[in-house]
């Protein structure tokens, strides 16, 4: 597991949701149990950027936020850590909130919806693409109209320019447009996904009850190309749908998995850009997942690629 960073690596272009995360900054079961919030500027999409700009990857952004002191914070935030806020819409509806509570396991949320879904095409739509190699998109943007059909669009577009596509399908019925089946649209685009990632939580969301085998066979029925199933204290298995692999996770103190997902990703999309088939990549995902785990302050910047690799291989080893 080489690095050649010496290259200039191609960008990922990232299609969903910016949220502002309200925390609870004590352990709880359930959130109505909680009393205390911190706020985060958040959503998966930004998670990644960051995580992303970070490993030194350029990361091609296309959000929406409100015209409110949250949307102009987020702005803010971002440009402070040199990331491209070009794509980025700025619309006449709050800025969405989620509410989370502080886990060692599976998170409860409630979301406030807003700006999110208003997403748009840039004017110049080939612009996103410029020296591209992934397009990531998550459910959120696929949950409701308009940015469903900019997603629609924007995938028709990366597969006609060679932009393989990646799919966090963290679907979830109550963030989905009453009326529209959003079970049977996933299944219907991931012929079109060269990778997914989905954890257990989400594949029983779209599937029912299965084992992790039968999900992983389950993405594949459906045309997904690599699928990378988190299985949370369990580790990862991974399958190419010739080949298979279980890897245990990394993290030997488990503080708080907020962003581990997002952090996940960040690694994983490193060792596809530098080349390394999915397996070894996702490696590097699950050192990358390890290290958020372990650190309560999510603004800590992940490590770069040769303390990820440490991580990766102590992992392996013990």
């Amino acid at each position: 597991m080489n690095s050649t960073s010496g290259d200039v690596m191609k960008k990922v272009v990232i299609v969903g949701e910016l949220l502002i995360d309200m925390i609870s900054e004590e352990y709880v079961d359930d959130l109505s149990e909680a009393r205390v919030f911190r706020r985060y500027f958040a959503g998966s999409p930004g998670n990644l950027a960051v995580n992303l700009k970070s490993l030194n990857i350029e990361p091609v952004l296309l959000a929406s936020v409100g015209n409110d002191s949250f949307g102009k914070g987020y702005l803010r935030w971002l440009k402070e850590k040199n990331i491209d806020t070009s794509f980025i819409r700025i619309a006449d509806q709050p800025t969405s909130i989620v509410i989370i509570s502080k886990s060692k396991d599976t998170p409860q949320f409630i979301p406030i919806r807003g700006a999110d879904y208003l997403l748009e095409l840039p004017e110049d739509p080939d612009s996103l693409f410029m020296k591209v190699a992934f397009l990531h998109l998550t459910s959120w943007p696929l949950s409701m109209k308009p940015a469903r059909e900019t997603a629609k669009i924007l995938l028709k577009m990366a597969a006609k320019k060679d932009v393989k596509i990646c799919l966090d399908p963290n679907f979830r019925e109550l963030l989905w447009e009453k009326g529209h089946d959003g079970r049977a649209f996933l299944k219907e685009i991931m012929k079109s996904v060269y990778l997914a990632k989905p954890s257990l939580d989400d594949s029983f969301h779209i599937f029912g009850k299965g084992s992790p085998e039968r999900y992983v066979e389950l993405f594949h029925s459906y045309g997904v190309e690599n699928v990378v199933l988190t299985l949370g204290a369990e580790g990862v298995l991974i399958s190419n749908g010739r080949t298979s692999m279980h890897i245990p996770a990394f993290a030997k103190n488990v503080v708080d998995t907020t962003g581990a997902g997002d952090a996940f990703w960040s690694g994983l999309y490193y060792g596809l850009l530098q080349g390394f088939d999915v397996f070894d990549a996702a490696k590097l995902g699950n050192a990358a997942a390890a290290f958020r785990i372990e650190h309560e302050d999510k603004s800590v910047p992940l490590p770069e690629f040769s303390q990820l690799k440490i991580i990766a291989e102590m992992g392996m080893t013990s």
